[in-house]
Formats: structure tokens, C-alpha cells, sequence
């Protein structure tokens, strides 16, 4: 058995001066006399859990429970990729953006400049509730469109290396727990526990479920994924060659979640997505290494990496028995 450590350090966004930005359309009106917003974005969902995050925060910001998500497409405007960690921050940030424009001319128009809105209603600063949303507005309809740009950022210094160029950084550690036959070559790691800064965790459930996809991710990467290719051809070019972790090769996960808000992003937050795949590779490789004594200088590691190793403080694997 071996335990090995990593720390990882992930730029999230895009980085050194790139002009970065999304796009967020929200409309709020009256349909079946209740209020309901409707957001869009051109942003994609790839399983990260924007979608989600997008109507948490018109709920958060208009204080109405109705909330759809229009498919996206760019007739709204820009979102860039979905890629760098960056969805949740800045298209969270348009459509927080967009969602305090509606507000502010909601309650103008209820003539609550300073009021809030919660639970369908106006109310006034201290929360004495003024009149429902759906008495202020009517048939009327409010409709904001917003771009959020983060912090700049600035190439590096060509002599010093440098320089502001990253919008934020995000921080993640794991610890790999493995069992390794060093007869046979395999490795079976038994527990993960990792700790990732998240700025603030705006759905704590689908956050894990980044960190924990992330994190088979790497697993992935230290034995099992790689790209065979022989005279210019994969050789492993579907599934059942190409090995990718299954839920009998993940072991029990401990996540500790780090609420360090960083004061440039929205809320606070953090891009979470890519930082676990950085360190859990090394932890697991680490780990193997811990158990074997092996010089392990490349991934993912091979049965054929391991077979005749001894185990450190261990007999020779062709030692034999009394």
C-alpha cells in the first residue's frame, strides 16, 4: 500500500489581456397572473451545471420561483466557450448583471427605488412588502440584455516573466490511497481525499459532482487512458480499447470544499471544473510510487511499470516462500 500527495494551481478564464466577456438576456413578465423570468444566454452545457446555476441566480436576484432557461444560441449575444473554467463566471456574472437591471426598473416602477423583491413581492428596504410583482407589472414586460466583462488582465513581462495575467487562480490537493500486486501489475487505488478553494459554492451538490468528475478524470490519466497509435493510425479508437474509469474503478471520496471568496468574481466564486484533474494524477502516481519504490517517470502507469518491483521494507516479488 502506498499514499501520495499533489497540489495543483489552475488560471481560470482566459489570460493575458484577452478581452473575455459573455452575454445575458433576462425578461421578466406575467404569465397565468404569475411572475416568471426567462433567461438567455449563448452559453453551453456540457454536464458542468450552468443551466442551473443561471436560474439560481435570477432567483437569488429577482426573488421570483419561476425561471426557464432558453436553449442557447448567440441571437443574444456572445458567451465565448465553454472552456478555461470560465462559464459560471462570467456568464453567471451577465446574467446577475442583467437580472439588477430588471430589477432596478421593477421597482422604479413600483416607485421603491431602494426596495427588494422576495417571494414574488415588493417590499420596501426592511422588508414590509409593498404590492406583488405581478400588480406592479401588469401586461407590461421588463427585458434587459447585459455584457459582463471580468477583471483586465496583461501579457507577461517578456524579460521578468512577470505580471497581472491571469483573472483568478484556483487551488485544489489531493491524497491517493492505493493497494498495488506487484506480481500482476495492478493497482487499485482505495480512497481519495481532496480540498478544493471554490470561492463560493453556489450549488454545493453539483460543485462536488465537478470535483468528483474531475478527479476520475485523473485517475483516468494515471492508469488507464492513453492513445495508442501505430504508423499513423490509433490502434484504440473506440471504448472498448480506449479504457476510461468505470464507477468499479472509483473508490470512496472525501471532498473538503473551501469557501475563499475572491472579491473581483461574482459572488466570489471560483472556476471549479478543471483544478481537480491537475493534482489527482499526481497523487495517485505518487502514491504507486510510494508503494513500489519505483522511479515512475510517465502515465498512465502500465502493469509492465510495476511486474517484478519490490514493495519498499517488502521481500523481492521472486523471492520464495518457506
Amino acid at each position: 500500500r502506498g499514499v501520495g500527495y499533489a497540489v495543483g494551481i489552475k488560471n481560470i478564464c482566459f489570460s493575458e489581456g484577452f478581452d473575455d466577456y459573455s452575454t445575458a438576456r433576462v425578461r421578466l413578465s406575467i404569465i397565468g397572473g404569475q411572475p416568471a423570468v426567462l433567461v438567455h444566454t449563448a452559453a453551453a452545457e456540457v454536464g458542468q451545471g450552468l443551466v442551473t446555476v443561471q436560474a439560481q441566480i435570477a432567483r437569488t436576484e429577482l426573488g421570483i420561483d419561476r425561471v426557464d432557461v432558453a436553449t442557447a444560441d448567440t441571437t443574444v449575444g456572445s458567451a465565448g466557450s465553454t472552456s478555461a473554467s470560465r462559464q459560471t463566471y462570467v456568464t453567471g456574472g451577465a446574467v446577475r448583471e442583467a437580472c439588477r437591471a430588471v430589477r432596478a426598473k421593477l421597482l422604479a416602477l413600483a416607485g421603491v427605488p431602494d426596495g427588494v423583491l422576495r417571494d414574488g413581492w415588493v417590499c420596501h428596504a426592511d422588508g414590509v412588502p409593498v404590492a406583488q410583482v405581478a400588480e406592479v407589472l401588469g401586461d407590461s414586460v421588463i427585458e434587459e440584455t447585459r455584457e459582463y466583462r471580468h477583471r483586465p488582465t496583461f501579457p507577461l513581462d517578456p524579460f521578468t516573466g512577470q505580471g497581472d495575467s491571469h483573472v483568478q487562480l484556483a487551488f485544489a490537493a489531493h491524497r491517493a490511497t492505493v493497494d498495488v500486486d506487484v506480481d500482476l501489475g495492478l493497482v487499485k487505488v482505495v480512497e481519495i481525499v481532496t480540498a478544493q478553494d471554490v470561492g463560493k459554492a453556489m450549488n454545493p451538490m453539483a460543485l462536488a459532482g465537478q470535483i468528483h468528475g474531475g478527479t476520475v478524470q485523473g485517475l483516468g490519466l494515471a492508469l488507464m487512458e492513453e492513445i495508442q497509435v501505430a504508423d499513423g493510425k490509433v490502434r484504440n479508437p473506440s471504448f472498448t480499447d480506449y479504457l476510461i474509469p468505470t464507477i468499479a474503478d472509483v473508490p470512496p471520496m472525501h471532498v473538503q470544499i473551501l469557501e475563499l471568496a475572491d472579491p473581483h468574481a461574482p459572488y466570489g466564486l471560483r472556476g471549479v471544473g478543471e483544478p481537480p484533474t491537475i493534482s489527482s494524477t499526481p497523487a495517485i502516481v505518487a502514491a504507486v510510487r510510494a508503494a513500489t519504490g519505483a522511479a515512475l517517470t510517465r502515465v498512465p502507469v502500465r502493469p509492465e511499470h510495476i511486474v517484478g518491483l519490490q514493495a519498499p521494507g517488502g521481500p523481492s516479488p521472486s523471492a520464495g516462500t518457506p
